[in-house]
């Protein structure tokens, strides 16, 4: 019997290659398919992603393929829209992505980089149909082409200067993570702050420039599993080793993160230290101040929480390791592959000896809503995407706004990952399960 999906949140590969893309500075996407594809993907994920609208982002070329290109091939067209986005549009670098029309119909894609490259247009492609794959796939395949193509395409220009203990970090997906920007600046802080200097490559000020430094890294962090692919490439092409988390570090997990690093890398353990102790010192103030309301409200309670893979991960350990929340439900939106997913199980059973929550793997909306449903009476809180509300609403529980798609939130440099994260998570959910009239509900 065929399932149809209802409310999917993980859209294609094109869209998630574009995503990418414009996330760096100096790259100028061209959409080689439907005027369609582009629109959706604004309509659908950039809208959707906490206010990250795209007007602060580079233009996206497309070349608008039409019915005949579809029985012809749209070659032509895409040879000639790349000649006019290098006019039209100043960019450090032109990176073409493909569509599903485009690629049932089998244009060359590659032979016409290869054209642009003879022109001296600084070009490289990913074939990104979306029948190949979701937002998280299309996210691998571009990355994994500016590994393997930029080193061709930047040949023979003057090689960035490489600062020692650079560590680049993989896995945070623009957009698909709403609060990939405050994220990423809090894990660059957090590496700053014992001695190593973190290539973010993506957000701002982050260049081709910074990702021609990619290969010269001393470490390459992995904070979910889909950087797991640009580490392994990595590692295969320059032996540069990996460090790989089960999600997001929040709170103390940022501590045993920097620690594992220090003894990795050989950097100086009394800095360290000191950096930790100060970090953790300011968390360790904010809960003494939310102890007043953390006991007057009853935040001790079991909870459901709907988001990625990292996110659940490092959002739930802090939850329950730190405030003493009962992981009661997890959902799981990203179709991690099969081979991790009970490596996740037994992560996220570590967090409570002794309580068994129940996991599910799903980015369908009506299977997501039944699951959370069936523990009416048991779940006193929910934490999940704007599609989740009306589940909370339905049931009487706070609720926050915390994963992908959101609708109803401006996140601009708002983090949920390490201490500032934690503190920020602090106020969030202090202030939804505070808000007007909902404690006399749920008691």
């Amino acid at each position: 019997m065929t399932h149809h999906l209802e409310g999917s949140r993980n859209s294609c590969a094109l869209h998630g290659a574009l995503q990418l893309f414009e996330a760096i500075e100096g790259v100028v996407p061209v959409i080689h398919s439907t005027s369609g594809c582009g629109v959706q993907h604004y309509l659908g994920l950039t809208r959707l992603s906490g206010g990250n609208d795209p007007f602060g982002s580079p233009p996206v070329s497309s070349s608008n393929i039409a019915e005949k290109h579809v029985v012809f091939g749209g070659g032509s067209r895409l040879r000639e829209q790349l000649k006019n986005s290098v006019k039209v549009v100043k960019g450090d670098l032109y990176a073409i992505v493909t569509g599903c029309s485009i690629e049932m119909v089998g244009d060359d894609v590659p032979a016409m980089a290869r054209e642009g490259l003879e022109q001296e247009f600084p070009v490289i492609y990913a074939n990104t149909p979306g029948f190949s794959g979701d937002v998280h796939h299309g996210y691998q395949l571009a990355v994994k082409a500016l590994i393997e193509q930029l080193p061709d395409v930047v040949k023979g220009s003057e090689p960035p200067s490489i600062p020692d203990r650079m560590v680049n970090v993989w896995g945070v997906i623009p957009n698909q993570d709403p609060f990939w920007r405050g994220n990423l600046h809090e894990l660059g802080r957090l590496l700053e702050g014992i001695g190593l200097l973190p290539n973010l490559l993506l957000g701002d000020e982050q260049s081709v420039a910074s990702w021609q430094k990619v290969p010269e890294a001393a470490l390459n962090l992995v904070v979910s599993v889909w950087g797991e692919l640009p580490a392994r490439l990595l590692e295969e092409r320059y032996g540069t080793p990996s460090m790989n988390l089960k999600g997001l570090p929040v709170g103390s997990a940022c501590g045993e993160l920097l620690n594992r690093l220090t003894e990795l890398l050989g950097l100086d353990p009394l800095r360290t230290a000191d950096f930790v102790d100060r970090e953790e010192s300011r968390l360790n103030h904010q809960f003494a101040r939310l102890a007043d309301s953390y006991y007057r409200a009853g935040f001790q309670r079991e909870f459901a929480l709907v988001g990625e893979s990292a996110q659940v991960a490092g959002i739930g350990e802090f939850l329950a390791g730190s405030l003493g929340l009962l992981p009661l439900r997890l959902v799981i939106t990203d179709n991690p592959p099969e081979e991790v997913r009970d490596e996740l199980v037994h992560f996220f059973s570590a967090w409570v000896s002794g309580y068994e929550s129940e996991v599910l793997f799903s980015e369908d909306q009506a299977e997501i809503s039944d699951f959370l449903r069936d523990a009416a009476g048991e779940v006193r809180l929910i934490l999940g995407s704007t599609l989740e509300r009306d589940v909370a609403e339905e049931l009487g529980v706070p609720f926050l706004a915390i994963s992908f798609p959101l609708s109803d939130r401006i996140l601009l440099d708002r983090a949920c990952s390490g201490y500032r994260g934690a503190t920020a998570l602090l106020e969030d959910l202090g202030s939804a399960i505070l808000a007007p009239g909902l404690m006399e509900r749920v008691r």
